[in-house]
């Protein structure tokens, strides 16, 4: 009886079609939906057969291997900036170092003659009799990595003497230095060993005072603290001479000696890390950084500061062992610092 039914309505369905061009449905619900004969094939009252490689929804099948929404998101790729003490790379502000009367408007302006690099040399990064309240120098790197930097106070006055960070393109060979030797050498106290080219670096100098408070150090102009990828490392052409043929002061290394850059990062809740860079250990030039050094600062954290000094095993004290003093010539340089937005 089940299967005589359906037959039975479809043939009157179908005798009911041949005689007008369109039928009716009425539903339970009181609507009439109207369908052209010449539109439809056939009637069933059975569901029709689905393949299962193509379902009828979606058009395209969800590939369970690659879900619409990831389960984890994905993190857009970190904004990063690089210091590169570069004129082109500039975009601080326009300012003045009233001390010296010179005004800044890009970094070249504030490197010392390649003349005046001497101790006392220029008014730039020394004190003179106008100025006693010393050299206060100041760069900044706004609108970019935000870093800045000013001398530390450090005996009595800002002055170079008692250690900063000064922005430098000088260079000298070591033969050069060997035909001046000690003497002269100072001539050159701001220069990295090598060919003259037209990059530009920060060129640092250390209070030689052991466990000085008068520390060099990068802070963010606003405060906030942000992760320090990476920078570029080198050691400085007088220490680089000290190292090998001795000072004034210093004797030539043998193979208990080191020469380190200490780092140490400052958190927002003034918690600190350290990193040691081995600049010189023992006698071997090939293992010293006589050649620009890429450093990784990443474990350092996010960090409102960072600050440098270094150490080495030559020391000595003039008073009994009061004041311990180190005695190569403490001068390194830094370039291309990158910084996490």
């Amino acid at each position: 009886m089940k299967r005589i039914l359906p037959l039975l309505i479809a043939s009157v369905v179908s005798v009911a079609l041949l005689a007008q061009n369109s039928f009716y449905i009425y539903k339970l619900d009181g609507s009439v939906e109207q369908y052209l004969v010449d539109e439809v094939e056939r009637i069933s009252f059975e569901a029709p057969e689905v393949d299962p490689d193509q379902p009828i929804e979606p058009d395209q099948p969800i590939d369970p291997d690659q879900p619409i929404e990831p389960d984890q998101p994905i993190e857009p790729e970190p904004q990063v900036a690089v210091l590169t003490f570069e004129d082109a790379d500039a975009k601080f502000p326009a300012y003045s170092l009233d001390y010296c009367g010179v005004d800044v408007e890009k970094w070249s302006d504030i490197i010392p003659a390649a003349d005046q690099q001497y101790y006392g040399g220029s008014t730039l990064i020394y004190a003179d009799w106008s100025n006693p309240d010393g050299a206060p120098y100041t760069w900044t790197d706004a609108g970019n990595t935000g870093l800045t930097h000013t001398f530390p106070y450090n005996w009595g006055t800002y002055d170079f003497a008692g250690g900063g960070m000064v922005i430098s393109n000088h260079y000298v060979s070591l033969e050069e230095l060997e035909n001046v030797g000690t003497g002269g050498m100072y001539n050159y106290q701001l220069s990295i060993l090598g060919e003259q080219t037209d990059n530009t670096f920060a060129f640092a100098y250390c209070d030689s005072k052991v466990n000085s408070d008068a520390k060099i150090e990068l802070a963010f102009e606003d405060g906030v603290a942000r992760q320090i990828n990476k920078m570029n490392v080198v050691m400085g052409a007088l220490p680089i001479y000290s190292l090998l043929y001795g000072s004034d002061f210093s004797e030539a290394y043998d193979d208990d000696d080191y020469l380190k850059l200490v780092v140490t990062g400052y958190a927002e809740d003034g918690s600190t890390k350290e990193l040691e860079i081995m600049l010189a250990d023992g006698a071997d030039p090939s293992t010293w950084a006589v050649d620009w050094t890429e450093v990784d600062l990443s474990s350092l954290g996010k960090v409102t500061k960072i600050s440098f000094y270094l150490d080495e095993a030559q020391q000595i004290s003039y008073d009994g062992g009061n004041t311990i003093y180190y005695q190569s010539p403490l001068y390194f340089a830094i370039d291309d610092v990158e910084v996490q937005l």
